[in-house]
Formats: structure tokens, C-alpha cells, sequence
């Protein structure tokens, strides 16, 4: 399965989901930016967008909730080291009260892998993001692989039309 992920203004992104009301578009956005993201088996809507392959990953990802995504550069001969230990590390995320869906996406022209949660709410994401399960916030991504760079994450609401 494709993943893509492309980023802009919340209203540029907003017409392209509008106008694609066809595909199932996932629009997000934070005070700072919006990102538009598209799960599908077929080749990319986007002109411009970071390219990934699913991994893994469940639950259907609903145009809802709140989204975190685990940015994570890991070295091309570290891929399949990081690969097996962040499967085994998030084997039991799908057991976590309010979370959504999951998907561990690989780049297919970088080196960051992302990991994106879809959460019910905030509160769900930030009680998982302190639990007893992650004593420290790193320690998910705390494997014996080379990094190229810090990990770093982005959280973003699902935007949700305001109905009159």
C-alpha cells in the first residue's frame, strides 16, 4: 500500500479535497501548517509529496480525532534492524484506549520513516505519550540504530466541518 503525505495551506489543501471528494483524503492541520494525506493503492493525486510504503499499520484512518506522526531518520543499513524492533515496540498500541489506527510508513526517497497515530482525542494521545508504557518519551524510538538525524514529532487535528 502507498502512503502520501503532501503539506501547505489549510485552504489550498482544503480545495484539493474538495475538488477529490471521490478519494479518501485526510485533511489535518495545527496552528502552523496543513498536511493532506492519502492512503491508496494507486499512484499519487499530489504533485508535490513525501512517498512512503505501508508497513504496517490498522484500523481505518478517519477524517477525526487528533494525529500524532513519529518522524524518525534512520540510516539506509539500519532500516531493517529499526524495522523489526519499531514492530515489536508498537505490537501493542492497538490495545490503547482511544486510539484509532496506526500505519508504520517507510520513505521511499528519504531516510525518515514516519510513524502516524490517529487518536480520538488529544487526551487519549497525551495519557498513552506519559503512561507507564513509554517512561520516557524517546524510549519508543530508543533503538540500537544509527540515526541521521533527531526524531522529532508533529501532532495535528483531524479538521471537522462546522455544521450550522
Amino acid at each position: 500500500m502507498n502512503f502520501y503525505i503532501t503539506t501547505g495551506t489549510f485552504s489550498f489543501l482544503k480545495r484539493i479535497q474538495d475538488k477529490r471528494a471521490n478519494l479518501p483524503l485526510i485533511l489535518l492541520n495545527n496552528p502552523k501548517t496543513a498536511a493532506l494525506i492519502h492512503e491508496t493503492d494507486q499512484k499519487t493525486i499530489f504533485s508535490s509529496a513525501r512517498k512512503f510504503e505501508v508497513l504496517d499499520g490498522f484500523g481505518p484512518l478517519k477524517q477525526e480525532g487528533f494525529y500524532a506522526l513519529h518522524n524518525i531518520p534512520v540510516s539506509i543499513e539500519d532500516r531493517p534492524a529499526f524495522e523489526f524492533d519499531l514492530k515489536n515496540k508498537l505490537a501493542s498500541i492497538k490495545n490503547v484506549t482511544g486510539i484509532h489506527a496506526m500505519r508504520i510508513l517507510s520513505p521511499i526517497k528519504s531516510d525518515t520513516y514516519v510513524v502516524m497515530t490517529n487518536w480520538k482525542n488529544e487526551q487519549a494521545y497525551a495519557k498513552w505519550d506519559t503512561s507507564a508504557l513509554l517512561p520516557n518519551k524517546s524510549s519508543l524510538f530508543n533503538t540500537q540504530v544509527l540515526f541521521t538525524g533527531s526524531p522529532y514529532t508533529v501532532t495535528f487535528h483531524a479538521y471537522k466541518e462546522e455544521s450550522n
